[in-house]
Formats: structure tokens, C-alpha cells, sequence
């Protein structure tokens, strides 16, 4: 599709578009924890039913209101704001689009919180549905708007229009499973507080993962875009392997860490010391095999040595631990936790790109040490005795 859309567009139409399609999965990636908090909250008010359940009436909040009004408040702020950031990156004659990447960001509000439902109660084919009704959509949608000559306007409707469509296929397939899974024992304060917690990890998760790249070009210079673009490519696909199924994952083991608390600890040491394994054969190929490849496949112009390959995917693989962690932190109602822990791989890592080395080894050292650090603070915080109802560190 990207590929496409620049075709058809031309350089400065996919450079708009490009614009438009980040400003608009910045904001959904950061909304990434409205679904993690919906499938703890979830899954957790399943596990306490007893508790839940008061007069034979779920007690609490229903995530249906709660997303609505998120929708509304996302909206307003992405408006606000737009002034900032719209004509600068988008330029004054379609900084329009700002409003499209706020609509956009308000409907991903309700897939957000449906998704987090669906994964809570273990609707996993209704949770499937969602995500490969809106991939395909996006896909078929933007191809048609581009075979009719359609403007970048037409083109953003072709974007965002998925979100509500997708979950209006899903919900009418199957309302009254997912409706009725919709209403959570904890009250509006306490979840708009853990949703911001959440909300406030996925934005550190995106200086890690979808952010990274971006972050890499202010600490380079414009003699040295081939070796940054080297560095890029590599960071993104050591990555693929390891965080993409462990990212599809993460709603999955926030369900099971919720209803069986009592096997954290052996899944936590299953799933990492199987990601350990892999990661080792990984890097093994990596230093072995991954530069004659790697030129193999995209030319003599790449440029980073073994070393630095290998250990970009050792890299991936302590981000991977981190989500993995973060999981169970999140399942135990540690936000503050779950959230420091990503917060200070972040940190760190950002700090780290600051150390005078060459920029490969600097960037795999930043991706390592954060990481680490971070998965210390969320196994630290896993040590801690469980209180009952606890939502703060």
C-alpha cells in the first residue's frame, strides 16, 4: 500500500500522506493502553464476580460510557492543539487534515475499549475479526480511492473510516456477548486513573518501538543518512520476529496472568526463558550470517557491521521481556508500576543516545540498557506481596 500511495501520489503527496497516516497511529499507539486497561479491568471484574455483583447488578462502570467520553475529550485535545503541530508538519493548505487524524483518534477510542472487552472475556474470534476487518479495509479502501484519482482528503476518509466499520461488523455479529462484558467493577475515577497510567506506558512504549527511528534522526547528521538508514532498517527488522507476535500477544496474557495469578510466575519463566533461546539463535545468526544476507537483500549499501546487528537483536529481545512483564504487572493492578517500568527504559535509553560512540553501537546500547532497567522495575514490582484492590504502586 505504501509503495501505492507514493506512485500515485508522488514524492510530495506520500509526503503529506505520510505525515498524516503518523500524526494519526502516534495517537492510536498511545491509546494502545485504553485496550490493555480494558482487558485487565475485564478480565479482573470476571474473576471477582462475587465481588462485582451486588443485588444481582454489576456494580461499577460501563466502558461503553467511559470510551465515549474519552472519544470526545481525544477529539477536543487533538483540535486544540493542532495549531502547534498541523501546519508546521502537514503545511498551511492541509493542515485541515488535523481533523481527520481527531475523528480518527475518537473512533479508536471505541475499538480500543471493545478490543480490551473482547480480549477480557476471551471473545478471541470477535477479537481477531476487529483487527483483520480493519487491516483489509484500510487496505481496500485507500487502493480505491488512489484507481479513482481520489484527493488526500478522500484518502484520509479512507484511513479512518475502518475504525467504525470494523467495529460495528464485530458488535452486530455478536452484540449481546460483547455488551454484556462491558461493565467493570472499578468506578469512572479509578478507571480514567489506571487508563491514564496505561495510556501514559504505551506513549514510552512508542519512544522504544514506533518512535525509535524517529528518535535516531536527531542524533545524526545529514552526511550520515546512509549509515542511519542502514541503522533503521536493521532496528526494524531484528524487531519483526520478537515483538510483533509478542504485541498481538499482550492482550492475551493480560487475560490469563488476570484469571490465573497463581501461575505468573512459571508462565513469566516459560515464556522468557523461551524467548531467551530464540533470541540466542537469533544473534548467533545474526553475527554469522546477517550482513552477507542483509547485502544480499537490499544491496551494497548497507552498512553496519555483525556486531551491532547481533546485538540490536538482543535488544528486541529485552524489549520483548519488558512486554512480557509488563503483562503480569498490569493483570496485578500495579499501574504506577507497569507504567515506571516503561517510563525508565525510556528514559534511559534516551539518555544513552547522548554517550559520544558511534551512532550503531550507541543506539544498540540505549535499546539494552533501558530495557533492562525497566524490566527490573516490573519484576521488582512483581516481588511485592499482592494487596487486594491494588491499583497504585
Amino acid at each position: 500500500m505504501t509503495w501505492r500511495v507514493f506512485v500515485e501520489a508522488g514524492a510530495a503527496g506520500y509526503g503529506i500522506f505520510s505525515v498524516f497516516w503518523s500524526a494519526l497511529f502516534l495517537v492510536v499507539g498511545v491509546l494502545f493502553g485504553v485496550q490493555q486497561e480494558a482487558t485487565r479491568a475485564v478480565a479482573q471484574t470476571d474473576a471477582e464476580s462475587v465481588r462485582a455483583v451486588v443485588d444481582g447488578r454489576r456494580r461499577g462502570t460501563s466502558l461503553i460510557v467511559f470510551s465515549l467520553v474519552l472519544a470526545v475529550v481525544v477529539v477536543v485535545v487533538v483540535i486544540a492543539t493542532s495549531p502547534l503541530w498541523a501546519p508546521a508538519s502537514l503545511g498551511a493548505d492541509d493542515a485541515g487534515l488535523a481533523w481527520f487524524v481527531a475523528i480518527g483518534a475518537g473512533f479508536n477510542c471505541l475499538v480500543a475499549a471493545a478490543s480490551g472487552v473482547m480480549a477480557g472475556a476471551g471473545l478471541w474470534r470477535q477479537l481477531a475479526a476487529i483487527v483483520a476487518l480493519d487491516g483489509v479495509l484500510r487496505v481496500v479502501l485507500v487502493l480505491a480511492v488512489l484507481a479513482s484519482g481520489g484527493s488526500i482528503v478522500a484518502l484520509a476518509i479512507a484511513v479512518i473510516l475502518p475504525f467504525p466499520l470494523a467495529l460495528a461488523a464485530v458488535l452486530a455479529s455478536a452484540p449481546r456477548a460483547i455488551l454484556s462484558r462491558a461493565r467493570v467493577a472499578d468506578g469512572m475515577g479509578a478507571l480514567a486513573a489506571n487508563t491514564g497510567r496505561t495510556m501514559l506506558a504505551a506513549s514510552a512504549t512508542a519512544v522504544l518501538i514506533n518512535g525509535f527511528p524517529l528518535v535516531l534522526s536527531f542524533f545524526t547528521t545529514s552526511a550520515a543518512h546512509a549509515g542511519l538508514g542502514s541503522l533503521v532498517l536493521a532496528v526494524t527488522l531484528t524487531r519483526a520476529p520478537i515483538l510483533v507476535p509478542l504485541t498481538a500477544l499482550s492482550s492475551f496474557l493480560v487475560n490469563r496472568f488476570s484469571h490465573h495469578p497463581e501461575r505468573v510466575g512459571r508462565t513469566l519463566v516459560l515464556i522468557i526463558g523461551g524467548l531467551a533461546a530464540f533470541a540466542a539463535v537469533l544473534c548467533l545468526c545474526a553475527l554469522l550470517f546477517g550482513v552477507p544476507v542483509m547485502r544480499f537483500v537490499f544491496g551494497a549499501e548497507f552498512d553496519l557491521d555483525a556486531g551491532s546487528l547481533s546485538a540490536l537483536v538482543g535488544s528486541a529481545a529485552l524489549i520483548g521481556a519488558l512486554s512480557v512483564t509488563g503483562s503480569a504487572v498490569l493483570a496485578r493492578g500495579r499501574h504506577g508500576w507497569y507504567a515506571a517500568g516503561w517510563v525508565t527504559a525510556s528514559l534511559i535509553t534516551l539518555a544513552l543516545l547522548f554517550v559520544p560512540l558511534p551512532l550503531a553501537p550507541r543506539a544498540a546500547l540505549a535499546l539494552a540498557a533501558g530495557p533492562a532497567i525497566g524490566l527490573i522495575v516490573h519484576l521488582a514490582a512483581l516481588r511485592r506481596r499482592p494487596v487486594a484492590l491494588e491499583g497504585n504502586p
